[in-house]
C-alpha cells in the first residue's frame, strides 16, 4: 500500500483519475488519504507532467512561507477531488453526472482557463496554465477533468475497479477493453487468488 503520492501507482490512465485515486481505498473502507499536505498535490502534478520542476519548486516555497494559504488550497483541492470522483464513478453504471458536482468542476476549470496561454508543443501548440498561485493547482486538475468529460464520445467509459478495498477509477486502454481492475498485478492478482481459494475450500 502506497503512503504518498510520490510512490502511488498511476493506474487511472488519465491525470484526472489519478487525482481521484489519491484516496487509497473507496470500496469496503475509505482511505488512507494520500493528500496530507500541498506538497503531496505538487508531487502528483509533477509526476503527471502537469508542472515542470521550476514551477513545482516555486509552489513548494510558497506553501512553506504561507502555510494557512496552503491549507486552504489543499482543502479546495480535496473538495474538487470528491466532486470529480462522484462524476466519473457514475459512468461505470451509466448514470447521469450530478449537476452540483458538474457545476463545481466547471467553475474551477473556468477560473484556470482564463489564465491559459498558447505554448509550443512537439508539433504545433497547446493550451497550458502557467501555475504561479497555490490555488491554481486545483484548477489544473479541474481542466483535466473537463477535458475528460468533453472527450466522452471518443473514449471508453470510466470504470471502477472491483478489487477488494480498492474502488479506483480507470480508463481501459487495452486492446480488447475487458479490464476489470485498475491493475492486473495488484487487484487482478488478488482477485484471482481469492477466487482460487474459494474454489479450493472443502465442502
Amino acid at each position: 500500500m502506497a503512503t504518498s503520492t510520490s510512490e502511488m501507482r498511476l493506474s487511472g490512465g488519465h491525470p484526472a483519475l489519478d487525482f481521484v485515486n489519491t484516496v487509497d481505498s473507496r470500496r469496503g473502507r475509505w482511505g488512507p488519504d494520500l493528500l496530507q499536505s500541498l506538497e503531496d498535490l505538487v508531487a502528483l502534478a509533477e509526476r503527471l507532467d502537469l508542472l515542470d520542476h521550476s514551477a513545482a519548486s516555486r509552489l513548494r516555497s510558497q506553501a512553506a512561507s504561507m502555510p494557512e494559504e496552503a491549507d486552504l488550497a489543499l482543502t479546495g483541492a480535496k473538495r474538487l477531488r470528491e466532486a470529480v470522483y462522484r462524476l466519473f464513478v457514475l459512468e461505470d453504471v451509466g448514470e447521469p453526472y450530478p449537476p452540483e458536482d458538474l457545476g463545481l468542476v466547471e467553475a474551477i476549470a473556468q477560473l484556470g482557463r482564463t489564465h491559459q496561454v498558447l505554448e509550443a508543443a512537439d508539433i504545433g501548440f497547446k493550451w497550458a496554465l502557467p501555475v504561479d498561485d497555490l490555488h491554481q493547482l486545483g484548477q489544473l486538475f479541474a481542466i483535466k477533468a473537463t477535458d475528460l468529460l468533453i472527450e466522452r464520445g471518443q473514449r471508453r467509459a470510466v470504470r471502477e475497479c472491483k478489487g477488494d478495498n480498492c474502488g479506483w477509477l480507470f480508463i481501459d486502454h487495452s486492446r480488447n477493453g475487458r479490464r476489470m481492475w485498475c491493475s492486473e498485478a495488484t487487484c487482478g492478482s488478488h482477485s484471482r487468488v481469492k477466487r482460487f481459494r474459494m474454489r479450493s475450500k472443502p465442502r
